[in-house]
Formats: C-alpha cells, sequence, structure tokens
C-alpha cells in the first residue's frame, strides 16, 4: 500500500529528533506500507489545496492500493497582519475541495490539527477543529480529533512550549501517533495493507 500524507510541519514532523513525525510512528513496523510523507513547514491549507492533486496523481499505480491523509489547520489560525492567515469559512472550503476531490483517486482520512502553546492560536485551532470535524461528518469522511486529547495530556504543549511553541519533540509525536494508530479510522483507512 502506498500512503500520502498531506499538511504542513506537524505532518513532516519538524521537532522530531528522530525524524518520524507522527505518521512516521503510526505505521512503524508497517514494512508493507511506502509511506509518501508530503507535509510542508507553514504551508497552510490554501497552499495544500494547490498542490495536492499533482504530488498524489505521480504517486498512483495500478499495483498498489493507495490511501490519502490530510492533516492542516495551524498555520491557517495564525495570525498575520492582525488576521488568520487563512479565514475560516476559507480553511472549510479548501478542506471541502480536497477531501471531495481525493476520494475520487483513493480512500481518504483527516486528522485534526493538534494544539500549540499560544493560547489565542489554539483557541482558533479549537474552534477549527470542531468545523472540520462537523464538515467531515457531512461529507462521510473519516476524522481523527487530536486536539482535545492532545490538549488534556499537555505532553504535547509542554514540548512545543520548551522548542518552539508549536512543534513537540518524540514524545509528542509519539502520542499522537498511539492517538491515530489506535483509532479505529485509521485501522479501517489501513487495513487493506494488513
Amino acid at each position: 500500500m502506498r500512503l500520502i500524507a498531506f499538511g504542513d510541519s506537524m505532518v513532516a514532523g519538524a521537532g522530531d529528533p528522530d525524524h518520524l513525525g507522527w505518521v512516521g510512528r503510526a505505521i512503524t513496523g508497517r514494512r508493507e506500507i511506502t509511506l509518501y510523507n508530503l507535509g510542508v513547514r507553514r504551508e497552510t491549507s490554501a497552499d495544500i489545496a494547490g498542490r495536492w492533486e499533482a504530488e498524489a496523481r505521480v504517486r498512483l499505480t495500478p499495483d498498489e492500493p493507495l490511501r490519502i491523509v490530510f492533516s492542516f489547520g495551524v498555520n491557517d489560525c495564525h495570525l498575520e497582519d492582525g488576521a488568520p492567515r487563512v479565514a475560516t469559512a476559507e480553511t472549510l472550503k479548501n478542506a471541502r475541495a480536497v477531501l471531495t476531490q481525493a476520494r475520487a483517486l483513493a480512500p481518504v482520512l483527516m486528522v485534526g490539527p493538534p494544539p500549540v502553546a499560544d493560547p489565542g492560536v489554539c483557541a482558533r485551532v479549537e474552534s477549527l477543529n470542531a468545523a472540520l470535524l462537523a464538515l467531515c461528518g457531512r461529507l462521510q469522511a473519516p476524522f481523527i480529533d487530536v486536539f482535545h486529547p492532545l490538549a488534556a495530556g499537555g505532553l504535547w504543549q509542554t514540548e512545543a512550549a520548551a522548542w518552539d511553541g508549536a512543534h513537540p519533540g518524540a514524545g509528542g509525536y509519539q502520542q499522537m501517533a498511539d492517538l491515530v494508530s489506535a483509532h479505529p479510522a485509521w485501522r479501517r483507512f489501513t487495513q487493506a495493507a494488513e
């Protein structure tokens, strides 16, 4: 199976000394999965919406099943010139487009955005997380909420605060990977590779 992960620096695993991030850790031991981690630092939902299809199509093959996972939103919530980089309505429009179009190619799954150390950004991320969850429900697209369990656990934000305010170390990424890999939606999503 080929697994393509589109997203931001959280998907890329920025700050992880092992360079696995949550995606690499969520498939540890799954040798039958070829991972294409296409997370890019500072990218917003608009950036991902503009590039995902071309990058996915070159990785299609008739010989292996494909899965596409999206995870974004934190960068949309950061302020730039006093306003969020991407307004919530626009983020939801981008999410609807990528999920709808991508599932014409392969099964899709969305992992919600994680918390950050900055309380203002974190509040906007929490609100966006709820909106993305509702959108995925309407689209009947699987969604994994990592925001609330990570915020409740505190490790992600503690590690992020100790580094750059957004990205945790190995422990935070492992905690997120454990949440994702234990979720029934993830197990169903990757079951063709088992």
